[in-house]
């Protein structure tokens, strides 16, 4: 909302006024404009030009469009008049012009009546930076008609820049001053009456403002944009302006370039802001330099501004065209005319015209297949092409701009085309092949070329259609066996199949041949002969025709032709008295060598299958002339006997048999071997030696004896033979160890039982015969002061009397012995445990006892307890108690086990303050009258109260190794008499183990605890108020001894014993090891050899073994160290000799 000044021109005579309308610049929208109605009362004697009202109009435009102003004024001396309506009339400056009209009602009074308004100008000129607050005039104004008089600004005060204070009148500077915004201000003042309505009178001030330097140069764009040609010599390219909003020496600038002149290509006047270069630039080089400018204040530098100068480098054509790359393409031999080959490129450093390039193929001869686009540069074919006629081609290409010509070398290979098919070297290929065993067995070999080039000529060749016999490797041709082919009914089988050759181009083409394959048996083996004699004897009078041998050869083919065999002479010098049957191998004498006695002939014979390939062997013989054979071998005597220990080593010689042949010669070379009937003979022998020598294993448990038929025969033609019985008798030695009939034993003996009581008979069965099974028993390890066996019955006696309250386990090893030359033995654990005999009768501790009781204890109070002791152990040592006679009606009763004494009734009613019980003490069982103790129990019923514990039972568990002064449990009593309570433990502290701080009732660890010897304890603990000990209360504490890892194992065994020559692996022992901790503290042990020998090793679960055979002879006895490792934390161990 803004004033307005409005103008009236009044005449005397006709008191008529004009109204000069307001002239507004409306320049945005065209809202609507708000004008409202005014009243004012003017003195009628105001001379010409007096302020006398103010209107105001709003406009809800923006910025300029809505700042409105007027004033209404005199334009001369007025004399009374009427009362006035003036018309007011507003309007904007749109292009479509809204407006708005009001009125003013005027009313004139008496000038005498106005305030008399002075203003004091303190400064008329202040600086535009003077601080808000700053006094700068004094409005005063006296009134005759209504005191006081308030100030105000009327008109002028644009932007609120100043302040009049309504008391005192004094004008301030209310907000920051611009010079560059408003350099002076015209403010009607005005001072009003305090009547209804009030009088105002108004006064006009000016107030001019003076610049300092406080704007900064401002350049008149952010970015400047300027171009110039390459290689243009130096110039002016344009101009920069940055803008000062001070006056006279404060708006002085200088220019200079602040960053990205490279090269210090431009220069730039400092007072003009002209931009020049200052050499030719190059726009291959750069083609665009940003530039920073800067314009500083030459009086004040640090008011400064930037920007941004752009100049772009405009081209020239001074650059030939470059070709891209060097071009080489490959086209297909089969590419159709129009096919695009290749794109020739090139690039050129200019712009637009200057790097338009055009492309011809230059000095080629007109059969050249190619052409090449103008504009584009692709070189296309423009006729068939064929490889097989020229399969490269150089092109000369040029590229041309409007200035420049360069050429390059294309290199075009023509590639081949898939057009010619696969060629078999063979139309048909023929192949033979045996039975095969296996697959993938090699057949034939394929060939196909193709003369086309790369991958239009490679092969892969297809059987088609497939089968189930024969399989093509692909790549290479070759024909395998897809399974193993037999013949089971045939003599051969014939397959045919065809094979199809593929190239690999795109549109791959092909051709066939055909296979044939014949399958023929497999000749796996040669013949072979049967045994046969090198040398024969031929008696000299033998007739001619006579079959002298017969050959023999087997091929263990079957089923085929290769089983046939034929039989051929190959060399020798018998053929003339000899002759060959080829079918049957018979050898048939020819000529008669009854003039070649003793003269040797040889002949060497082939058998040969007829199998594919054919196989062969040959041998070669001698004949031998011999005379007459007259004797038959004779044994010395037809029955012999060899007696042999089991334990005989295997390939052992155990005797000799001779026979004695009477011919000389070949009729009396002899042979030893046995008949038919002992195939099974544990016996060989020696086909000439006759030494019998043991081929396998001997067991006396097994086999005791052998009964053999051996006979000896001489080697003529016409042999004969005698025959020997031969019984071998088989030695048991001590190869057995004994075995006990149970694996481990645990009897039960009562405790006091007599030295010498039979416990327990050991028993032990030894496999050897008697002699070897005759057995020593002896105790090996263990508790053997304690006890005796006898070493024949193996019974097992006491040697001492036990008691069973002081020890109630014994553990003994028993060792059994055979009698063997070298003895082998057993050992086996015996646990011995003693039973409780109840042997002593319940003792209490006191003969009296004396208790407290308050009198208003609740019924089941426990107040008192009796102890009776038993020397027995176990259930016979179980202590019961009990009530007897007129005790049970007093109001008590007595816990049977734990002997404590509690209310069953109030006590309330009790008159008799002393009260005595009968309590008896007895072992489990019918009361005889001799195994009991009695008691008195005095009472005392008083009218205070005894501590009381807060648990009858008290539980703790404490480590085995708990040092001295360690605490196990803390125990608590209710009070309510609060008085001091000593704390005391009066029964189960066995060797002193535990000790209870007297005051707080801490239990605390007083000695070396030992799991292993006592593991729980239960004390009997006592509370007594200070000074009255009768008046104690009791309870128990479980004390349980938790074990630790504190006793390493122990190994059992100190000696073995193994039979030598026995095999590698042979097991000597199972150690074993015991610890008398608790699992985990226990095991599972691990065993080592410590520096083992090379002769034994030994498993980590301790399974002793022999690495080799052992001999006696060469070391009859080892020491070994042993080692055992337990489990737990931490690891105990301990190594011994074995």
């Amino acid at each position: 909302m803004a004033p307005f000044r409005f103008y009236t021109a009044w005449t005397e005579k006709s008191k008529q006024c004009t109204s000069l309308p307001l002239l507004l610049l409306i320049q945005v929208s065209q809202s609507k404009l708000t004008v409202f109605s005014y009243n004012t009362i003017v003195s009628e004697d105001s001379p010409a030009g007096t302020v006398f009202a103010m209107v105001t109009a709003s406009d809800i435009d923006e910025g300029v469009n809505g700042e409105l102003s007027g004033n209404v004024y005199t334009t001369g001396v007025l004399q009374w008049a009427e009362d006035l309506v003036l018309n007011v009339h507003v309007e904007d400056a749109g292009e479509t012009p809204k407006s708005d009209t009001s009125t003013i009602s005027i009313r004139f009074q008496n000038i005498a009546e106005f305030p008399q308004i002075s203003v004091e100008i303190l400064n008329g000129s202040i600086p535009e930076n003077v601080p808000v607050g700053t006094l700068v005039a004094v409005v005063s104004a006296a009134s005759t008609r209504a005191e006081p008089v308030s100030f105000y600004l009327a008109s002028g005060n644009l932007d609120n820049k100043f302040h009049v204070d309504q008391v005192s009148g004094a004008l301030t500077v209310d907000n920051p001053l611009d010079y560059e915004d408003k350099k002076g201000f015209a403010l009607l003042m005005e001072a009003r009456d305090s009547a209804s309505p009030p009088f105002s009178s108004f006064e006009e001030i000016h107030i001019s403002i003076s610049d300092i330097n406080d704007n900064y140069p401002q350049f008149t764009q952010a970015e400047y944009r300027c171009e110039v040609f390459e290689n243009h010599p130096p110039s002016w390219i344009c101009d920069v302006l940055a803008v000062d909003a001070d006056f006279d020496n404060m708006s002085l600038v200088l220019y200079n370039i602040i960053d990205g002149n490279v090269n210090n290509y431009f220069m730039l006047d400092h007072e003009n802001g002209l931009l020049s270069t200052t050499a030719a630039l190059d726009r291959e080089d750069i083609s665009t330099f940003n530039l920073t400018i800067e314009a500083a204040e030459l009086n004040n530098p640090s008011h400064r501004d930037r920007a941004t100068v752009i100049v772009s480098v405009l081209d020239r054509n001074d650059n030939a065209p470059r070709f891209s790359q060097i071009f080489s393409i490959e086209v297909p031999e089969d590419s159709p005319v129009g096919h695009s080959a290749i794109q020739i490129s090139s690039s050129d450093d200019d712009l637009g015209t200057n790097a338009v390039i055009n492309y011809f193929i230059i000095d080629q001869l007109s059969n050249v297949p190619f052409t090449i686009n103008l504009i584009t540069g692709f070189i296309t074919v423009k006729r068939p092409l064929d490889r097989e006629t020229r399969d490269q081609y150089i092109l000369k290409v040029s590229a041309n701009d409007s200035a420049w010509s360069v050429s390059t070398d294309v290199t075009v290979v023509v590639t081949d085309a898939n057009d010619n098919s696969p060629l078999f070297s063979h139309s048909v290929y023929s192949a033979v092949l045996s039975e095969t065993k296996d697959k993938d067995v090699f057949v034939v070999q394929l060939v196909a070329t193709d003369a086309d080039l790369g991958q239009n000529s490679q092969i892969f060749y297809v059987i088609d259609p497939s089968n189930e016999e024969f399989w093509v490797n692909s790549p290479s041709g070759e024909i395998f066996s897809k399974k193993p082919l037999t013949l089971p009914n045939s003599s051969f089988e014939l397959y045919q199949f065809t094979v199809f050759a593929f190239d690999c181009g795109d549109a791959p083409l092909r051709s066939n041949t055909t296979v044939t394959v014949r399958l023929e048996p497999i000749n796996f083996h040669p013949p072979s002969f049967l045994p046969h004699r090198r040398l024969i004897p031929t008696p000299y009078h033998m007739a001619v025709g006579t079959e002298v041998v017969k050959f023999t050869a087997i091929d263990q083919d079957t089923n085929n032709s290769s089983s046939a065999i034929k039989y051929i002479l190959i060399g020798g010098n018998a053929s003339s008295f000899f002759w060959l049957q080829e079918e049957s191998g018979k050898v048939i004498l020819e000529q008669s060598v009854e003039g070649s006695i003793n003269s040797f002939f040889t002949l060497s014979l082939q058998a040969v299958d007829q199998g594919y390939p054919p196989l062969s062997s040959v041998i070669e013989v001698t004949f031998e002339i011999t005379g007459r054979n007259q004797f038959p071998p004779v044994f010395r005597e037809p029955d012999v006997t060899f007696s042999v220990p089991e334990d005989l080593v295997v390939g052992s010689p155990i005797g000799r048999i001779h026979a004695e042949d009477r011919d000389y010669g070949t009729n009396g070379a002899i042979s030893y071997g046995f008949t038919h009937e002992n195939q099974d003979s544990p016996l060989s022998v020696g086909e000439h030696s006759g030494i019998l020598t043991l081929i396998k294993e001997l067991d006396f448990e097994t086999d005791r004896i052998y009964h053999l038929q051996m006979e000896a025969k001489d080697d003529a033609w016409f042999t004969k033979s005698s025959p020997l019985n031969v019984t071998v008798i088989v030695l048991d030695v001590n190869d057995n160890p004994p075995v006990f009939l149970s694996s481990s034993y645990t009897i039960s003996v009562p405790e006091n039982s007599e030295i010498g009581t039979s416990i327990l008979d050991v028993k032990a069965d030894d496999a050897d015969s008697s002699s070897n099974a005759q057995m020593l028993y002896s105790l090996f390890s263990g508790r053997m002061d304690k006890f005796a066996i006898d070493p024949g019955s193996g019974t097992i006696t006491t040697s001492d009397i036990f008691d069973y309250e002081q020890e109630r386990v014994f553990e003994v090893t028993v060792r059994a012995m055979n009698a063997g030359a070298h003895p082998l033995f057993s050992v086996v654990r015996v646990v011995i445990q003693i039973t409780d005999v109840n042997e002593f009768t319940p003792t209490f501790d006191k003969n009296q006892y004396h208790f407290i009781v308050f009198r208003n204890a609740r019924i089941g109070t426990r107040f008192g307890r009796v102890t009776a002791t038993d020397g027995d152990s176990g259930p016979a040592g179980q202590v019961f108690y009990t009530m007897f006679g007129q005790s049970k009606t007093k109001g008590f009763e007595i816990d049977n086990i734990s002997g404590e004494i509690y209310t069953s009734g109030s006590l309330r009613e009790q008159a008799d303050s002393r009260i005595l019980l009968k309590v008896l003490a007895r072992n489990l069982g019918i009361v005889t009258g001799v195994d009991v103790d009695e008691t008195s129990v005095h009472i005392s019923v008083t009218e205070f109260n005894a501590p009381v514990f807060t648990s009858s039972i008290y539980s703790a568990n404490i480590t085995e190794d708990s040092r001295a002064g360690s605490s196990v449990i803390t125990v608590g009593v209710l009070d309510q008499d609060s008085s001091r309570v000593i704390f005391s433990i009066e029964n189960g502290n066995t060797d002193l183990a535990f000790v209870v701080d007297p005051s707080s009732g801490v239990i605390s660890v007083n000695s070396e605890l030992d799991r292993e010897l006592l593991s729980f304890y239960n004390l009997t603990l006592k509370a007594a108020p200070s000074g009255s000990p009768l008046d104690a209360e009791t309870a128990n504490v479980i004390v349980t001894v938790v074990d630790v890892n504190d006793n390493p194992p122990q190994l059992l065994y100190t000696e073995v014993q193994v039979r030598e020559n026995q095999p590698q692996g042979t097991i000597v022992a199972k150690l074993t090891a015991l610890d008398p901790d608790l699992p985990p503290n226990q095991g599972p042990f691990a065993y080592w050899l410590v520096n083992p020998p090379t002769d034994f090793s030994l498993t980590p679960d301790g399974e002793l073994s022999t690495t080799r055979a052992l001999d006696r002879e060469d070391t009859s006895a080892y020491q070994v160290l042993q080692g055992v490792l337990g489990t737990g934390d931490p690891r105990w161990g301990c190594a011994s000799f074995l």
